[in-house]
């Protein structure tokens, strides 16, 4: 066959290949539209059969700095001492495994017992402080009411029915639930991860993906490179790389941030002498890993738990908050962060509300460098269209000063002091 006639035979085979998948594709998505309580039940159950990956696939990204770190060191001491460079790279991957491991159950466990005791006491602190706040707000009542005794009674009487329905609530709904939330968590993580299957299976799976990283990377690249053409498959790999980078700057800065800010709330409310110091210092820290709104999302409970106990305590641990949001926004955060996501506040804010609202929690921790991933080559795209008509592509070009009518306004300076 000549050269010509195979040309032709697969531009029909292309051809024939492309209307093939485009009816393929209207039938999926119109039997997806007209069964749709079927496609979500089945989407549910892949994903509740896939969820040991998720988790093991998660664990293996945290623990990666972990493990690479301890894979450096261990071979550096030990290299030379086997026979081989290939058996010193496997005891040091050996011993990188069992460090990460270990770390992952100490900060589990170490969480565990932090929080465990402290939630127990509270709740059990509340309740048994709750006649006490009561009596004390209804004398404040009589006390500040002498010249109007009928609002008093009034007021005593709500005050006793708002108590008789708290303290229902706590018997009947509060204190099982609490008992039932402890005595599983006493037992482990079952009642996190679902099941302690999916815990056991998801362990060994990080531990697989820790250990084969490099050769799953290593097949994909093969896959691109055989699928595209060069200049496409670099663009999937730059896509690839630009990815981890951000998503590992990201989450292991917020994580560092997070605990930095945690003690930090730890040191700040034990020298002031308030309450529930390990709960709240936890909660706030865990919280921190939400841009923008994490300390706030985590002061709200708390603040509302430090009214029950102690008004003037939760008042200065408000203030305590504000100036620790600051000190995270304006010092820390970015230090440890630097310039992972290139996003401005409004986008940050943007990507929180949209993806915590369509995903819960999880999306309004990755919402934040999947849009600056998105971003990014949103702008480059641009920025390339832009060359090509040989546009400026600083949009400090574009705004227009105008209407405030100032004189001698230099964009070229403002945009260097903006990099700067």
């Amino acid at each position: 066959m000549d050269e010509k006639n195979y040309k032709i035979k697969n531009s029909y085979v292309r051809q024939g290949l492309t209307f093939f998948l485009a009816g393929a594709a209207l039938i999926l998505t119109f039997y997806a539209v007209n069964h749709m309580g079927t496609v979500l039940s089945g989407i549910k159950k892949m994903n509740d059969i896939l969820m040991p990956f998720y988790l093991g696939i998660v664990m293996a990204y945290l623990l990666c700095p972990v493990y690479n770190a301890t894979t450096r060191l261990v071979y550096k001491a030990t290299k030379g001492k086997f026979s081989t460079p290939v058996r010193d790279l496997k005891l040091a991957r050996a011993a990188a495994t069992i460090v990460a491991l270990a770390v992952m159950f100490m900060v589990v466990a170490g969480l565990i017992s932090m929080i465990i005791p402290d939630l127990w006491n509270s709740i059990v602190g509340l309740i048994n402080g709750m006649p006490e706040t009561v009596s004390k707000v209804s004398d404040w009542i009589t006390s500040h009411l002498n010249d109007n005794p009928e609002l008093a009674v009034l007021l005593d009487q709500r005050l006793d029915d708002m108590y008789d329905t708290a303290m229902s609530w706590i018997q009947t709904k509060l204190m099982p639930g609490a008992e039932i939330l402890i005595s599983g968590l006493s037992v482990g993580v079952i009642g996190t991860f679902g099941a302690i299957l999916d815990v056991f299976v998801a362990i060994i799976i990080c531990v697989y993906v820790l250990n084969s990283k490099e050769i799953f990377v290593a097949q994909a690249k093969k896959a691109v490179l055989a699928l595209f053409k060069q200049d496409r498959a670099a663009r999937i790999m730059e896509l690839g790389r630009l990815t981890n980078e951000t998503f590992g700057g990201f989450i292991n800065g917020k994580i560092i941030d997070s605990i930095i800010i945690g003690i930090i709330c730890f040191i700040a409310m034990t020298l002031l002498k308030l309450p529930l110091t390990m709960l709240i210092s936890v909660v706030v820290g865990i919280t921190n890993v939400i841009p923008f709104f994490g300390p706030f999302i985590g002061a709200i409970p708390s603040i509302i738990i430090l009214l029950l106990i102690d008004p003037i305590a939760a008042v200065k641990f408000g203030i305590m908050v504000l100036a620790l949001q600051q000190l995270d926004g304006n010092i820390i955060g970015p230090k440890i962060l630097g310039k992972t996501t290139n996003l401005a506040s409004f986008w940050v804010m943007f990507a929180i509300i949209v993806a915590g609202g369509l995903f819960g929690f999880v999306g309004m921790v990755l919402g934040v460098p999947v849009f600056a991933v998105v971003y990014t080559y949103i702008s480059r795209g641009i920025n390339n269209r832009l060359k090509k008509k040989e546009l400026p592509t600083e949009t400090l070009m574009y705004e227009d000063f105008s209407k405030y009518k100032l004189e001698d306004f230099d964009k070229e300076t403002v945009f260097r002091n903006r990099q700067q």
